[in-house]
């Protein structure tokens, strides 16, 4: 019997090399001591709202925490093979670049609130040099990372 061709194809099935795999344990690996140390951070949080800390710090810690242990896993996952279709890839993406938006959203208002305590105690900087100052722009850029990763993966 002839078959007629619908013109969908099954993909090939392509070999995860040993390469990738590395990369892809060595980003699920980095997951264990990043949340470690979130929760070391949480800790640190928790204790501080003893003594006048805000909610809101725990609340953008988790959302930092969240963010990075996404990205590595999403990473992880995408080297080890196990993101292959086009919906997995679509949800992986935009799930990191939420938490992208989400993470600068938060970022954005820690740095309003650094720039008063500035303020309160005389240092006034102007917002473009706050913003060239290296422990503010790594925060900014990390952010835009994860941003990026999630746009290449949806698009490869």
């Amino acid at each position: 019997m002839l078959e007629i061709p619908t013109g969908k194809r099954d993909p090939p099935n392509k070999k995860t090399s040993p390469v990738d795999v590395a990369i892809g344990s060595l980003f699920l690996l980095l997951i264990l001591p990043s949340i470690s140390y979130s929760l070391g951070e949480l800790i640190d949080i928790a204790d501080s709202l003893e003594y006048g800390g805000e909610i809101a710090d725990m609340r953008n810690s988790l959302i930092y925490s969240i963010t990075t242990v996404s990205i590595l896993l999403v990473l992880g996952l995408y080297y080890l093979g196990a993101i292959k279709t086009e919906g997995a890839k679509v949800a992986s993406g935009w799930s990191l670049i939420s938490l992208a938006i989400l993470n600068i959203l938060c970022r954005l208002q820690d740095f309003r609130e650094e720039i008063r305590i500035y303020r309160d105690y005389g240092g006034a900087p102007s917002v473009l040099e706050y913003l060239s100052w290296p422990s503010t722009h790594e925060r900014v850029e990390l952010v835009f990372l994860g941003a990026v990763i999630g746009l290449l993966i949806m698009k490869k």
